[in-house]
């Protein structure tokens, strides 16, 4: 209860960039987390905007072979994340600032397996997404997932998704509301 209160308090103050009014369901975690591939051991996931950690502790528990860093930008949610989940790397700030977090983590872009995303892209400012966006062609390599919830599969359908190929999309009925995973696959750089 006190975990929801937090997250309910944040979304009160940060709206845009929760993007969510209740906290994200186990469910929707367990599905993000059975969006990725088997995770060689020692390959690092990256989750971008883990908010109160339900994604991230389904990783945890799903793929603990992992090196699991979570992006936070909101200071309250860092600090309850480093509290909660000690084997998680959490970095304090901005996702389209990801290889620069990467390379401070000593982490090269070969290491990396996935990103998964729980960021409101379709509320967050166009510039800003287009930096994310961005941000993740530069940082992941041919093959590597990317896998986004959203609660607008047809919405984000509108995003400029360059250089990306969804795989698969799979609806979470048991989240409120309803989410959608979908999982792309980044191409090659002279592929799209």
């Amino acid at each position: 209860m006190r975990h929801t209160l937090h997250f309910v308090g944040q979304m009160a103050r940060h709206f845009r960039q929760t993007g969510a009014v209740v906290p994200s369901s186990s469910r929707l975690g367990r599905a993000m987390a059975l969006a990725l591939d088997p995770v060689p051991e020692a390959a690092v996931i990256v989750e971008l905007g883990a908010g109160g950690g339900a994604v991230t502790s389904e990783l945890l528990a799903l793929h603990p072979q992992a090196r699991l860093i979570a992006i936070e930008n909101n200071p309250s949610f860092a600090a309850r994340l480093r509290q909660r989940l000690p084997r998680v790397a959490v970095v304090e700030g901005c996702a389209s600032d990801l290889s620069q977090h990467l390379a401070e983590l000593g982490i090269a872009r070969h290491q990396l397996h996935a990103v998964v995303s729980g960021l409101p892209l379709l509320s967050l400012p166009e510039a800003l997404v287009q930096q994310l966006l961005a941000a993740l062609r530069n940082t992941l390599l041919p093959t590597r997932l990317f896998v986004q919830f959203t609660y607008s599969g047809r919405a984000f359908g509108r995003l400029p998704l360059h250089g990306f190929r969804l795989e698969r999309r799979q609806r979470v009925w048991w989240n409120l509301p309803p989410a959608v995973v979908l999982r792309y696959a980044r191409l090659a750089d002279d592929a799209g």
